[in-house]
């Protein structure tokens, strides 16, 4: 995709290409008309001065008196000439030597100028008039030899070429720089975009010029709705789940009371719903947070959640010889919300550390997608198993405490930032999960 500088600057060299190159054709065109018209304008003034000195003698001869002949029509070859026709008798200037100029005999009163070849081959301008004179009819034709003419057109169309090339460079580095200071506005506007999809700033605080404004106040109002709309949202479900709970726990109170005592087969029924009514609400609380999670997130330092995280799992399970070692790479970004990321690696960590007999690893990696793997040396899962563990309520193992839903909110907490779960046997013998997700944050999905 070609950008906006580029386009503009392509649109500007175009034009002022086309501009200086039609100006340039024009000024040689104008001049090379003016100089001719000019060069037809004093070969006429010599043709009338041929013709006040010029006479016919007693046989019919045309002369022309030699004080009146400029020093340029007797030096040969000079490249100035004149040819006089009466009748069937001419009159050729001494500069023509023996050569001959092809002029027409013209009617008096009539005058034309055309181009013709010299006697060396020159190029000639030929001014030739008619006029009628002691009673007979006389053509006066005056050339001249263009060629100087030529060579200084030719200098000036070289030295004008240059000097429009000059004057193109600079108006195109004066265009640059125009170019540049109209779309640096909109480089910090960029600048800030990329900021708001990291997570550093939550709206965008460049000013642009003044036809981008009403789409950056239009994203930064939509971008401070969803906020509102989000947070009204997480605490309206933070409501509902209180009054949820409460009243949960009143129906477990109920079910624990003295009263029903003698129907055991009710109570176990009871608690059990309720139990499994407190799970989906915490697992859907969770859900609806990660799906309200539309707007850029923040980048998390990930040694310093990771450390403390590590340290409250090794004193939580003391009890065992635990060596839980971890590792981030130093171009590891996570971007989103820090307490997703600490319920995705604590429920991780907490189901490593639970099945482990003795080692469990985690490290982070960056790249192409940010990855957290973690790994322990307990008895593992069989592959056909494997699937199953991401699924709510799902025990691998009935006698182990917990409530099953911990690799069922991983899952969810990584779809919901459009990253993927794979579960696969460990290097060190136990199970191996893999929290994959894309460079970009949520925002990438």
């Amino acid at each position: 995709m070609i950008s906006l500088q580029n386009r503009l600057s392509a649109g500007l060299i175009a034009s002022l290409v086309l501009l200086l190159g039609l100006q340039w054709l024009a000024v040689t065109w104008a001049i090379d008309r003016m100089t001719q018209s000019q060069l037809i304008d004093r070969l006429q003034h010599e043709n009338e001065s041929l013709l006040a000195g010029a006479s016919f003698d007693a046989q019919g001869q045309v002369q022309v008196d030699a004080q009146r002949l400029s020093a340029v029509y007797q030096r040969p070859y000079s490249g100035h000439y004149f040819y006089l026709i009466s009748g069937d008798r001419s009159l050729p200037s001494r500069s023509l030597w023996d050569a001959r100029l092809d002029v027409p005999a013209t009617l008096a009163g009539k005058r034309l100028h055309y181009q013709s070849q010299g006697p060396e081959g020159e190029r000639l301008l030929v001014v030739v008039n008619g006029y009628r004179k002691q009673g007979r009819v006389l053509t006066v034709a005056v050339a001249e030899d263009m060629t100087p003419l030529q060579a200084g057109m030719t200098r000036f169309q070289i030295v004008y070429a240059l000097l429009s090339l000059a004057g193109l460079l600079l108006l195109l580095g004066l265009q640059r720089v125009i170019v540049l200071r109209a779309l640096r506005p909109l480089e910090q506007v960029q600048t800030d975009l990329a900021r708001l999809v990291g997570g550093e700033i939550a709206r965008i605080e460049a000013r642009g010029p003044s036809e981008v404004m009403p789409l950056i106040d239009e994203l930064n109002r939509l971008l401070a709705g969803i906020d509102r709309k989000t947070r009204r949202s997480r605490e309206s479900l933070g409501n509902l789940a209180h009054a949820l709970k409460t009243r949960l726990t009143l129906l477990n109170q109920i079910a624990e009371s003295p009263d029903m005592a003698g129907h055991a087969g009710l109570r176990a029924a009871l608690l059990e719903t309720t139990q499994a009514m407190g799970q989906t609400i915490e697992r859907e609380l969770k859900r609806a947070r990660l799906a309200g999670q539309v707007h850029p997130g923040r980048r998390v330092a990930l040694p310093q959640a990771i450390g403390p995280l590590v340290d409250t799992l090794r004193r939580m399970y003391a009890d065992k010889p635990l060596e839980l070692a971890w590792s981030v790479a130093e171009d590891a970004v996570f971007i989103g919300d820090e307490e997703d990321l600490l319920e995705l690696l604590g429920n991780l960590l907490d189901n490593a550390c639970k099945w482990c007999r003795r080692e469990v690893r985690l490290h982070v990696s960056g790249g192409d997608a940010t990855r957290f793997v973690v790994e322990d040396d307990g008895p593992g899962c069989e592959a056909g198993a494997l699937e199953a563990l991401t699924t709510r309520g799902f025990r691998a193992d009935e006698e182990m405490p917990g409530s099953g839903l911990g690799l069922a909110i991983v899952r969810d907490i990584v779809e919901g930032y459009g990253g993927t779960l794979a579960l696969s046997r460990a290097s060190l013998g136990g199970l191996r999960a893999e929290a994959s997700f894309p460079p970009g944050g949520i925002d990438a999905y």
